[in-house]
């Protein structure tokens, strides 16, 4: 017995150490000695007690001495270890043979990237976690070839120009967004960090399959699921202080006061400041209202707290945001602020599976107009006479003797200027799939896209100038809903024969969309404060305004899509889209579009299976058709619009009516985009080399016009197809990614190059007009046969007329003098049609606002727990106007370059001399003059981050913390002189013009990325 018994205590003792738990360390590393950053280790037997994420190759774990571990690192072949007791193991991962196949997000679906044949780019949650951005449209710039995104303005909360291979409309050029299998109208209210990844279709084979809305590229995002076996709690936190990176050089006092004088003097005038001494003793340099207006170390932060977790049934994920960023023009008065809350599920019952994803998004916008020549303070800050003070000496605004119109002291006007924007936006779906046989998949998605917005502006009374000024108080409000429903029904099938894969795809979508709208304003209110500034708190009942409105839109679709290859090495895609839509008549209100494409594995084939450097070469051909609806609502049917005035009578009494503001057109259609496309995919060197290559060709027909019409008719022009253009060009993407010893690289290339052209435009003119500029500076932007889109149109200069002789020689070729009443120091006008005069016939093409190439760089280093990354963007051959000065208003103040100006013989034949009166229109003509290399790199984004090693964040049982700084926009290099060389479009016909457009900031952050 006490043999027995001690047998089952050795039994019992043993069992005991084996349930007790060993701390084992070692580290990992490659065949060559190098260790292996970022190492997945998995406990077998318990994988939702492991699953941890090695930093450095060292590891150090807690196990049960008969448990087994998993070591995976992405390219190396997985290893599994048994414990067996020890408490050291070392462990030698093996390069793979093969690659891990990567997918791809496309249209209703997913595919392999080895099988995918058109024109698709990616971003993935990594790289949108090494930017760290406010906005999702941010981390596409420089990191897909063919995709350019400029910021229309610095201010907090603006939006993005986003154009995927080029401009093919004069109307809406915006991509269409799908977020989670909905459409969206704009993509402001996601968290950047909810995104799982950014799949971009370029090309009309990848978009076709959504047809009427994918003619300017189609950005699809998906966002974060919970992971099976994992349960993880995250939090992000990050704050940063911005400033303007320059300021723009502008005259001082003293320097403003000799060049009117000089500008007077010039035109035989008075001048205004006869003791210039005089002046600088009163006001020294005088006021810098740049240095007023700019908002130093402007603050900006963002909280992020996740939740996710899952079984083999289910899984969930749940994230709070908040993000607050103040603008660094109008301290107070320009700032963002955004709540976001998301909600994400799936579940899985035998064969029927379903799920949800749920966003809202609260946000709080207060801005000013980022790119005005009219109410800008930018534009008042750079035009206001520096002798002007902030304040005078009793306390009351200083109020400009000199400033004119719209300029006056722009601090002032600050103080004036009261109004906010308050959204609030819910985003969500729920699906169900079911697995009907083997293959046979049918799915159902209803998504809804509900937004409720409202702004509230207040104006007290004040007085800044006699244009200026309000003697009443006024409070104004507008609230505009937004809803969008979808319901879409697909059915795929799959299968496999032999070595023949065959997937097929159909459905059918309904989507609505309705919007309303419904404002009012009174005056002469009974609280002087924005607080309280709303309509009913205004007296003055016959000052009561109201306005209101509605528009609505449906689509009805039916799609399909055939996949086929054959052992992965023929690939072959043909889609097919009808789409019906509300914006066109009976006549034309369906379109067809069809596109196919072709793939070819060619590393696959015998003749290649020698050359060692090559690990996949695919080429890779596509051509398909897309369309254009976005023209707004009825458009091809006659509308009769409100608020005419007539006159009556002998007494000419005012009665108000209403009247035709469009003309019938049945036979309006789509815009209709056709794209081929040809590419290369290649890899080398073990995967550690990738390289993809892309030629196009688009061409986008039947634009949809406003025709012009008669004068008599009135304003009723109808809306038409009347025009062609083309989009033709190259992209390349280039990343090596390797790792030497502790010393891991990943280095990534991207460039594209387009050109744009109209081919046609059929109205008699051949040219649509675009935007102007303050007051004569009328069709900037021109739209015409030959030319690129929204080119800008003005006179060629040819220098400066030194003398008088010079001008009595400069004549046409049957010997007008051109310029007769030009005198020395006048801008000599290029005679482009030779009739010897100088009119709007010698206007041409002289700038494009769109560049002739764009490139981003983006290197990524990683030493044992420190990881590094930098990432630059360039746009180089694009030119911009410059139209910061009010040459309309002579008392403006000037660039500094206006100290370059002609003063006699020989001293610029560039900068013209000034005047008041300006008779030549050296100032006043839209030309060349004020044209200026728009080209510029710029270090958009630095980052340097160091993650705490695991044996000290496990004694804390933390998974990982890591903390770093970023450093945003730290060096642009440029020749433009104005705030910012990345300029928006406001819309198609107005691109590239700087009107002191509001500067992007420049922002130190540091944060702190915590799991647990």
């Amino acid at each position: 017995m006490k043999k027995i018994f001690g047998v089952i205590s050795l039994i019992l003792w043993c069992g005991s150490l084996l349930a007790q738990e060993i701390n084992v360390s070692g580290t990992v590393t490659s065949s060559d000695g190098a260790t292996l950053p970022g190492v997945t280790i998995v406990v077998k037997e318990n994988p939702t007690k492991g699953a941890i994420t090695d930093a450095n190759g060292k590891y150090t774990i807690s196990v049960l001495p008969n448990q087994t571990l998993e070591f995976s690192f992405v390219g190396m072949q997985t290893q599994t270890v048994p414990v067996g007791g020890r408490t050291q193991i070392d462990v030698v991962l093996q390069e793979s043979t093969q690659m891990i196949e990567e997918l791809i997000v496309v249209g209703y679906g997913v595919q392999k990237k080895s099988l995918v044949s058109s024109s698709v780019s990616k971003v993935s949650s990594e790289d949108i976690e090494k930017a760290a951005p406010t906005r999702v449209e941010q981390v596409l710039q420089g990191r897909t070839a063919g995709v350019q995104v400029i910021a229309n303005s610095g201010q907090p909360g603006e939006g993005f120009t986003v154009r995927i291979r080029g401009v093919g409309t004069n109307g809406t050029s915006d991509p269409l967004y799908i977020v989670d299998g909905m459409p969206v109208g704009g993509i402001d209210y996601l968290n950047p960090n909810d995104i799982q990844s950014v799949e971009i279709l370029k090309d009309a084979s990848a978009s076709a399959i959504y047809g009427a809305r994918g003619a300017n590229g189609v950005v699809l995002i998906t966002t974060k699921q919970g992971q099976k076996g994992k349960f993880s709690v995250n939090y992000d936190y990050s704050m940063g202080y911005q400033n303007a990176w320059r300021k723009v050089s502008l005259l001082n006092a003293k320097e403003y006061a000799i060049i009117m004088n000089e500008s007077y003097a010039n035109d035989n005038r008075p001048i205004p400041f006869p003791d210039v001494n005089a002046v600088v003793q009163a006001v020294g340099n005088g006021t810098d209202w740049q240095d007023e207006l700019f908002y130093k170390n402007a603050p900006t932060y963002n909280h992020q707290f996740s939740v996710s977790g899952g079984n083999e049934n289910s899984t969930f994920l749940s994230s709070l945001s908040y993000t607050y960023q103040d603008g660094i023009v109008a301290k107070g008065k320009s700032n963002y602020e955004r709540y976001t809350y998301r909600l994400n599920s799936t579940h899985k019952i035998g064969k029927f599976s379903m799920g949800n994803n749920l966003a809202y998004t609260n946000k709080v916008t207060r801005g000013i107009d980022p790119n005005a020549e009219f109410g800008g303070p930018l534009a008042k800050a750079v035009n206001m006479d520096p002798i002007t003070p902030v304040k005078n000496p009793d306390g009351t605004w200083g109020i400009s003797n000199y400033a004119t119109q719209e300029v006056v002291n722009p601090v002032a006007y600050l103080s004036v200027l009261n109004s906010n924007y308050s959204e609030n936006k819910l985003v969500g779906n729920v699906w169900g799939e079911l697995e009907i046989i083997k293959g046979l998949k049918a799915k159902t998605n209803f998504s809804i896209d509900y937004a409720n917005g409202s702004s509230r502006t207040f104006v007290p009374v004040y007085f800044l100038s006699d244009i200026v000024k309000a003697t009443t108080s006024e409070a104004s409000g507008t609230v505009n809903k937004w809803f969008t429903w979808q319901s879409e029904n697909t059915l795929t099938y799959n299968n496999t024969i032999g070595q023949h894969n065959f997937a097929a795809m159909v459905g059918m979508t309904a989507n609505k969309y309705y919007h309303e709208y419904i404002g009012g304003k009174k005056n002469d209110l009974i609280f002087n404060d924005f607080e309280h500034a709303w309509i009913n708190n205004g007296t003055d009942e016959d000052s009561y305004r109201s306005w209101g409105g509605a528009d609505e839109h449906a689509l009805l679709s039916y799609f399909g899509r055939v996949n086929y290859d054959f052992d992965g090495k023929y690939v072959f895609e043909g889609v097919l889209r009808a789409d019906g839509s509300s914006n066109f008549g009976s006549n034309n209100r369906f379109g067809y579009f069809p596109a196919f494409s072709a793939g070819w594995v060619m590393s696959k084939e015998e003749f290649l299976q020698g050359f060692t450097p090559l690990s996949f070469l695919k080429l890779r051909f596509g051509w398909g058709r897309n369309g254009n609806e976005a023209i707004g609502a009825f458009k091809y049917t006659s509308l009769i619009g409100s608020g005419s005035k007539y006159t009556f009578g002998t007494d000419e009494v005012i009665t108000l009516g209403s009247n035709p503001v469009g003309i019938s057109n049945p036979d309006l259609k789509w815009e209709t985009s056709e794209q081929t496309n040809v590419g290369v995919d290649a890899r080398f060197l073990s995967d550690k080399l990738t390289f993809t290559l892309d030629l196009y060709n688009k061409k986008t027909k039947d634009l949809l016009v406003v025709a012009p019409i008669p004068g008599y008719i009135g304003n009723a022009a109808p809306t038409v197809n009347g025009g062609s253009v083309s989009n033709k060009g190259i992209e390349f993407e280039l990343g090596y990614k390797t790792l030497i010893n502790d010393l891991g690289i990943n280095a990534n290339l991207s460039g594209a190059y387009n050109k744009n052209e109209v081919l046609s435009i059929n109205n008699s003119e051949g040219k649509i007009y675009g935007a102007g500029l303050a007051v004569g500076m009328y069709n900037i932007c021109v739209m015409e046969t030959g030319y690129p889109i929204a080119y800008f149109w003005g006179y060629k200069t040819a220098g400066v007329f030194q003398n008088e002789q010079q001008i009595q020689n400069y004549k046409s070729s049957d010997g007008t003098v051109i310029q007769p009443n030009a005198k020395p120091g006048d801008l000599i006008w290029v005679d482009k049609n030779d009739d010897g005069t100088i009119d709007d016939k010698d206007r041409t093409m002289i700038g494009n606002p769109y560049p002739d190439f764009t490139l981003g760089i983006n290197l990524g280093l990683t030493y044992k727990d420190f990881d590094f990354n930098m990432f630059w963007y360039g746009a180089f051959g694009q030119e911009i106007f410059k139209g910061t000065r009010r040459y309309d208003l002579p008392m403006s103040n000037w660039d500094a370059s206006v100290l370059e100006r002609w003063t006699g013989e020989g001293t610029s034949n560039s900068h013209p001399r000034v005047t008041i009166n300006d008779p030549n229109q050296n100032y006043f003509r839209v030309s060349d003059f004020y044209i200026e290399d728009g080209s510029f790199l710029r270090l958009k984004n630095i980052t340097l981050g160091y993650t705490l090693p695991q044996k000290f964040s496990q004694k804390v049982k933390i998974s990982k913390l890591r903390i770093y700084a970023t450093a945003v926009n730290l060096l642009t290099f440029t020749k433009y002189s104005g705030f910012d060389p990345e300029i928006g479009a406001k819309w198609a016909l107005d691109v590239g013009i700087d009107r002191n457009i509001y500067p992007q900031p420049r922002t130190f952050m540091f944060g702190v990325n915590l799991s647990f």
